[in-house]
C-alpha cells in the first residue's frame, strides 16, 4: 500500500507539472499601452475559447504542438508571434494606420467552419459590400466579385475560378460557404443582402478539407 500511494503521489506531481508547463499567460495592449479587452486568443489558427479580460490579461491551456500564438481584436486587427515554449507572452498592437488589418488586399477574417466546428483566423482577399458605392446597381452577386479581386475571375456565364490553387478534383469550381453553411450555389443571393465576401485559397482554404482544394468563397449576409 505504501508503494502504491507513493507511485500515485509521483504520478500526480508529474501530471500537475505537465499542466503547469502547458499554460500560457500574458497581456494585450493597444498602441497607447492601454489594455485591450475581449481580444481572442488563437493557438495557430484555432480559437482557444479564451478572451482577454477588462485588464487585457489572458491565460490559455496549450495543446502539445503549437507553432504560433495569434491575438485577434475586432478593433485593432491581428497580431501573431511564434511560440517557443514560453510561459508568458505580451502583445501590443501598432497604431491603426500601421496595422496589418489596413494593408490593401490583406484583410483579416475570422471564419467558422461547421466541418471542424471551430473559429479560425485567416488572411484573405475581401470585399466589404457595405462600403461599396455601386452595390445598388449590381444585378447579381457575381457582379460584385467580377474584376474586384486579384486572381479571381468570373466568366460571362458566372463561373468563378480562383487561380493559384492545386485542385485534386477534375473541376475548378470553388466551395461556397454562406453564413457558415456550405451551399451548392450562390445564385439565390441578392447583392443587397451581402455584407462581406472573403476568398480563401491554399493553407487558409484547408480548414474545409478536400472540399476547399479549389478555393473557398466565404459570404456573410446582413
Amino acid at each position: 500500500m505504501k508503494i502504491s500511494k507513493t507511485l500515485i503521489t509521483i504520478c500526480c506531481l508529474f501530471v500537475c507539472f505537465g499542466f503547469a508547463q502547458n499554460k500560457l499567460s500574458g497581456k494585450v495592449f493597444n498602441y497607447k499601452n492601454k489594455p485591450v479587452a475581449k481580444a481572442k486568443i488563437y493557438l495557430d489558427s484555432v480559437f482557444s475559447n479564451v478572451e482577454t479580460n477588462k485588464e487585457g490579461n489572458f491565460e490559455v491551456q496549450l495543446t502539445d504542438k503549437v507553432g504560433a500564438i495569434n491575438v485577434y481584436s475586432d478593433e485593432y486587427g491581428l497580431l501573431s508571434s511564434p511560440f517557443n515554449k514560453e510561459t508568458s507572452m505580451n502583445f501590443k498592437f501598432l497604431e491603426p494606420e500601421k496595422s496589418k488589418k489596413n494593408k490593401k488586399g490583406s484583410k483579416v477574417a475570422v471564419v467558422y467552419s461547421k466541418i471542424d466546428q471551430k473559429y479560425q483566423v485567416v488572411n484573405s482577399q475581401s470585399i466589404n459590400a457595405e462600403n461599396d458605392k455601386n452595390a445598388a446597381i449590381y444585378n447579381s452577386v457575381y457582379d460584385m466579385i467580377r474584376g474586384k479581386l486579384a486572381g479571381v475571375s468570373v466568366s460571362s456565364d458566372n463561373k468563378i475560378t480562383i487561380r493559384g490553387v492545386n485542385s485534386i478534383r477534375n473541376y475548378s469550381d470553388p466551395l461556397f460557404v454562406v453564413d457558415g453553411s456550405i451551399v451548392s450555389s450562390i445564385d439565390y443571393l441578392s447583392p443587397y443582402n451581402v455584407k462581406t465576401i472573403h476568398v480563401l485559397k491554399g493553407a487558409d482554404a484547408s480548414i474545409y478539407g478536400a472540399q476547399g482544394s479549389s478555393g473557398v468563397i466565404v459570404i456573410t449576409t446582413k
